[in-house]
């Protein structure tokens, strides 16, 4: 059970993990709200569009969850995630005595502090709540320690299987020949609506560079419309339309800077080390699965654009060290695969089954 399939990291974890289960010979059903999806590619479980569309997301959510209640099939287990479907999960599971499990992939209880999308103060007191009681007393999986951390800060339950994503080498790996030599650094970030990806922290920190005269551009892999005009400097926004473009737009660039106040995990990172890239990033919490500062990435304090200038300086200057950074980063991405990640997803859910 997922609010929806866009091309967002939770989607593409669900649909990475679910396509493999079925190649090992699982059933495996996505239940989303109707018209909540935009992935641009199909996935190999059935998935099953549930209640009117409705183009508001906060209204699509009791409206999917309404129908998801009745339209679940005969399953041996229900996996769930974000708080509404979590606590759906929990109470159909138990009218109907199936396990189930809240696999849980960033800070729930505060994921929408930063009120980009949650705006009105009871609204988000009582989600808040909600996601307390999600994951309270219920079979937890995360995607890190971080995440394992902030469940049992919050009174959760301690965590069955810690669960960290992969990249899809077949996808993301680094050019054949270096990139032509320019004068002009060629960075790149991942951008959102949302406030907690930093991408307004990360324009200042970049207004400071540029005002030091350092020559670069700055291209944002967006699937939002975002507002660029407090760039002082030269900047694009490009949409990809799979993971190929995506990766393509990475290997033709240098360094890759994430700027996010808090990660469950933190894709893009990781897949951009995977095409070759050095990378710059705030110590956003789940990105300590990959990423150790000074090894193979500079990391700096979330929300300090000054700080954050001062390493994106550094490296601009210093091609040596984002050789030597790129290089670590490679031998990093060996130690993540989306197979181990199911290998352990597998083994918790059997767990789940077993156990609940």
């Amino acid at each position: 059970m997922l609010p929806n399939l866009h091309l967002t990291g939770g989607a593409r974890v669900a649909v990475e993990l679910s396509d493999r289960m079925v190649e090992r010979g699982h059933r495996f059903h996505i239940m989303i709200p109707s018209g909540r999806r935009k992935l641009p590619w199909l996935c190999r479980a059935e998935v099953i569009e549930c209640g009117p569309p409705v183009k508001s997301p906060l209204f699509a959510v009791p409206v999917g969850l309404t129908a998801m209640a009745t339209r679940l099939p005969r399953v041996d287990l229900i996996v769930a995630s974000m708080p509404p479907y979590a606590l759906l999960a929990r109470k159909v599971g138990r009218w109907r005595r199936i396990p189930t499990v809240n696999y849980v992939l960033n800070d729930d209880v505060h994921f929408f502090d930063d009120r980009s999308f949650i705006r009105n103060v009871w609204m988000l007191s009582l989600y808040r709540s909600m996601a307390r009681r999600s994951i309270r007393r219920t079979p937890l999986i995360v995607n890190s320690h971080w995440t394992a951390v902030r469940c049992v800060a919050e009174g959760g339950s301690r965590p069955m299987a810690i669960v960290p994503h992969g990249f899809n080498p077949d996808i993301f790996y680094p050019r054949e020949t270096p990139l032509e030599p320019e004068d002009t650094a060629r960075l790149v970030t991942i951008g959102r609506h949302v406030r907690w990806k930093g991408l307004a922290e990360l324009i200042e920190a970049l207004n400071l560079v540029h005002r030091q005269h350092y020559p670069f551009r700055l291209r944002v892999i967006s699937q939002d419309e975002l507002d660029l005009s407090p760039a002082q400097f030269p900047v694009e926004l490009v949409k990809p339309v799979d993971d190929l473009e995506l990766a393509e737009f990475y290997r033709s660039s240098e360094l890759f800077i994430h700027s996010s106040w808090f990660e469950g995990f933190g894709m893009p990172p990781l897949e951009a080390q995977a095409c070759g890239l050095a990378v710059v990033a705030t110590d956003s919490g789940g990105v300590r699965e990959f990423l150790r500062d000074g090894d193979n990435a500079v990391m700096v304090p979330p929300r300090e654009p000054r700080t954050l200038a001062r390493a994106i300086q550094r490296l601009i200057e210093d091609a040596d060290q984002r050789g030597r950074l790129a290089a670590r980063g490679l031998q990093t991405c060996t130690e993540f695969s989306w197979e181990l990640a199911t290998d352990r997803f597998e083994a918790a859910l059997k767990m789940a089954i077993e156990t609940c």
